[in-house]
């Protein structure tokens, strides 16, 4: 019923994802072709974006904040394997987004991790860990590159 959906019914899909048990904020919108497992397990907060073919492993809590961007084909991942063991050891831990970042193209974010209010995920990054707020993170494992500056309006 989600992926059939018309390119912008985007009340539709935040209904549907309601009534799944999602959290969705005031303006929350997602592609018709986001993958959902479990959305009862995530939070959005208000004007939240997932695009094109994003995927929202939820065996565990997500929690994004206001005003953030999931874009196409980024990865938020609440479980995972270890490859630091033998056998079929699974990785688990939620994840926290806090409001204005932006996970860009292709990044991944792995189990447990945090990413601090105003962060930019530069595409192809990998989130590991705490990403310290209004800075822009790209590489595997993502670091800061430098500050988020935001230019007040005159």
């Amino acid at each position: 019923m989600f992926a059939c959906t018309l390119h912008n019914a985007y009340n539709y899909r935040t209904w549907l994802l309601k009534r799944f048990g999602m959290k969705c904020g005031y303006r929350v919108r997602a592609r018709r072709n986001v993958r959902f497992t479990r959305p009862w397990n995530v939070e959005a907060g208000d004007l939240t974006i997932f695009g094109d073919c994003a995927v929202v492993n939820a065996t565990k809590k997500i929690v994004l904040g206001k005003r953030c961007v999931v874009s196409q084909y980024a990865m938020l991942m609440t479980s995972s394997g270890d490859i630091n063991t033998r056998g079929k050891t699974q990785r688990e831990g939620s994840i926290t987004i806090e409001d204005d970042c932006w996970v860009a193209t292709d990044a991944i974010v792995m189990p447990g991790s945090h990413i601090e209010q105003g962060v930019v995920v530069g595409a192809r990054g990998l989130v590991d860990g705490r990403l310290p707020k209004w800075t822009i993170c790209t590489g595997e494992p993502a670091v800061s590159r430098g500050e988020r500056v935001l230019y007040a309006q005159k």
